[in-house]
């Protein structure tokens, strides 16, 4: 029996894309998103992931704070500043309140820390996905 519900519609068609330099934890998150419906691409830093030239393609980006040489929120800035509209959920290790102006001018739909529970990760996701690109 298939679910009909808005929500797993939403999860269907979703493309994701995880910007995380921890193998082992973006393969949590890969498997995790991908038994829930989403297909995944995942990339180990924001410059292997500019060079793919596929940010159009996914509908939401879950990225990692702690990127090297890029951070997650630089990324954000770098391609809200090239128009990119679609949602992002950024992921930290350590919560940084400072950071929090920045992120918010930036857009980002939700701020999980890490560990992220699955339950979580999908309900924040779920949500930027629902709500669409940013309105500007």
């Amino acid at each position: 029996m298939s679910d009909s519900s808005p929500s797993s519609k939403i999860q269907s068609k979703s493309r994701i894309c995880v910007l995380e330099d921890d193998a082992a934890v973006s393969d949590s998150l890969q498997v995790v998103l991908g038994r829930n419906g989403f297909d995944v691409t995942t990339f180990g830093s924001a410059g292997e992931f500019l060079a793919s030239h596929t940010a159009d393609s996914y509908d939401c980006l879950i990225v990692d704070l702690g990127l090297p040489l890029m951070s997650g929120l630089e990324l954000i800035e770098v391609l809200r500043g090239r128009a990119y509209s679609k949602p992002a959920v950024l992921i930290w290790g350590r919560p940084e309140g400072r950071l929090l102006p920045r992120i918010r001018r930036a857009g980002i739909a939700e701020t999980l820390a890490k560990p992220v529970a699955p339950a979580e990760l999908l309900d924040a996701l779920r949500k930027a996905v629902a709500a669409g690109p940013l309105r500007t």
